[in-house]
Parts: C-alpha cells; structure tokens; sequence
C-alpha cells in the first residue's frame, strides 16, 4: 500500500503510502507512471477507484477519475494524454494534459472482446495494445478504439499466452 523510489543499485531513496483511502494512501496500487513533461507520478489505486497523482518528491499532488473508474488497472503518461485502462468495466480512459476527459474506449462488445485487461502499451502511432488475461490473448486498438488486430490464445507454444499479465512495447 505504498510507492517506493529506489536507486539503480536498489538503496531505498523515498517512500510514501500507507493502506486507507485518503491523500496519498492507497489499497491496491496496481499501474504507474511517471509524466516526461511535469516529472510527476501517476499511481492507479485500485481498489479507492482513483488515480493518485504525486509529484517526483512523492508528495501528494491530486487525484483523477474520481467516480469515474471501477479498478484502473494500467495508466501511461504521454505529453498530451493520459491513459488509464480500467479492468473491471472493462474501458479504457483518455484524458488530455489538463485532465479533461475526452473519450471513454469500451473494449468489450460488438467485435471488441476483451474479458479481463490488465496491461497495456501504447505504440508510436497511438495504437493501444492490450493483454487480456483471461482470455489469453492481446487486442490491438487504433487511436479512435477500433480493434484493428488480435493475437494468441491459450497455450505454451509460440502465439499462445497463459494468462497474460503485463505487456511492454519496443518502439
């Protein structure tokens, strides 16, 4: 229930957080993030139904998507949004740099079947990549949230997943 920074060489440098639901406690931190333009820390708590946004001294800042999220799950920073993919409903959240909602991506329904997101990562063209856990596959969004693309199944062998958790992006 709380943020940890470390040095490269793994010494603890600051911590902040505690289990609760006020200013910069939390209960589940899931996804995070930290802003290239403003050096601030994105925090999805999970289970408060928020993002908790801190500033690179880990104090608190504000707080996003309150009554709007049911678990945020995952969260990316670029310099004109913010992303957060929230796994229970499940949708994906985008936010412009002031915080402004500007579009709600269902991806589940009419062709879009995500079950059970968790991760997610976002390509040089803005396509949202999605692992899907439960059914062990990853959904490939264009920027306007049209499926364009989804890959493996459950298994072991090469194209299969086993419950993916996390997915990371090479750009």
């Amino acid at each position: 229930h709380c943020v940890n920074m470390y040095e490269l060489e793994g010494k603890l440098m600051k911590s902040v957080g505690s289990n609760g639901n006020g200013e910069a406690q939390f209960n589940y931190p899931h996804g995070i993030d930290v802003s290239d333009r403003n050096h601030n820390i994105y925090v999805c708590d999970y289970s408060n139904n928020r993002v908790q946004i801190l500033t690179e001294e880990l104090k608190y800042h504000s707080m996003l998507g309150i009554g709007l999220f049911t678990s945020p799950r995952d969260i990316k920073v670029t310099r004109d949004r913010v992303l957060v993919l929230d796994g229970s409903d499940p949708c994906m959240f985008i936010f412009n740099s002031e915080h402004l909602l500007i579009n709600r991506m269902i991806t589940r329904g009419s062709g879009k079947q995500a079950n059970d997101p968790h991760s997610f990562d976002i390509d040089r063209d803005y396509n949202i990549i999605i692992s899907d856990y439960k059914n062990h596959c990853v959904y490939v969004f264009n920027k306007e949230g049209e499926q364009i693309h989804k890959f493996g199944k459950q298994g072991q062998g090469i194209g299969e997943f086993y419950h993916p958790y996390g997915i990371v992006l090479d750009n």
